[in-house]
């Protein structure tokens, strides 16, 4: 079973880097602005789930893409990644950024 399939069958999601970053998935940091800045997964874009335009920058994203979402320890990469499934769009959550490192992701500037 593919990984789209594990992901909607319940199954653990291979997250790594290896994996992920050949089939162009887009990475997503959702924590503040200031966390982002402070240190981030390289060529991560940044949607604040905590923000008041995170439900506008989500409606802007292309549902044709897979997304990666990680926060800092995990707990709001789980409810933005569920509010962008339920906006429509096929999401993975990386827990936190410890995580994604862990599996690969290297940090940038």
């Amino acid at each position: 079973m593919g990984f789209l399939g594990k992901l909607f069958g319940g199954e653990r999601v291979d997250t790594s880097a290896a994996t992920l970053k050949p089939q162009g998935v887009r990475v997503i940091d959702v924590r503040s602005r200031a966390e982002y800045q402070s240190g981030h997964v390289a060529g991560a874009r940044n949607i604040d789930v905590g923000g008041p335009q995170f439900a506008s920058s989500v409606k802007g994203l292309n549902p044709k893409h897979t997304y990666l979402v990680y926060c800092q320890s995990g707990s709001r990469s789980a409810r933005a990644a569920g509010a962008m499934r339920s906006a429509g769009l096929t999401v993975l959550d990386g827990g936190g950024i410890r995580s994604m490192q862990a599996n690969g992701w290297t940090l940038g500037a």
